[in-house]
């Protein structure tokens, strides 16, 4: 991370990094007075075990430390809809549409997009919505980007 003046810089590629690989073991922090972002994963702090400050962060009892969206935040099967409703009416709107219905949807999603020709298409809107929600997750708490 990179501080100029008063403000804090963010690297955006490991902004969106932290944004890919957050799962529900998988929490990802901004540290501000370090200005570097944290992975919490079972008991560990970017590899190293503290459940103190790991539980002391969880439960906002220190101020330093800013989370990063969730997996929960940034829903991904959301994102899928929104990508369906976006193509053209017909065949492979319909086949996605019925893809991602019950259980196993992102599996049968990504394997109607590759018989359907559309994995570069999805993956192009996939990373645009990840960038989108590390911009603005950036604007929220005033940090500058570092491209």
């Amino acid at each position: 991370m990179f501080r100029k003046g008063n403000c804090m810089r963010v690297n955006f590629q490991e902004v969106l990094q932290a944004l890919e690989g957050a799962g529900i073991e998988i929490e990802y922090y901004y540290d501000t007075k370090n200005q570097e972002i944290l992975m919490i994963f079972d008991g560990m702090i970017n590899g190293e075990y503290n459940p103190e400050l790991m539980e002391e962060i969880r439960e906002g009892l220190v101020t330093d430390f800013i989370p990063l969206p969730g997996q929960y935040d940034i829903n991904e099967y959301r994102m899928m809809e929104s990508f369906i409703y976006e193509l053209p009416a017909g065949r492979a709107q319909d086949v996605l549409e019925q893809a991602i219905r019950g259980k196993g949807a992102f599996r049968r999603f990504k394997d109607c997009l590759y018989n359907l020709g559309l994995e570069k298409n999805w993956y192009e809107y996939r990373d645009a919505a990840y960038e989108q929600i590390a911009r603005n997750w950036c604007e929220k708490f005033g940090l500058e980007i570092e491209e």
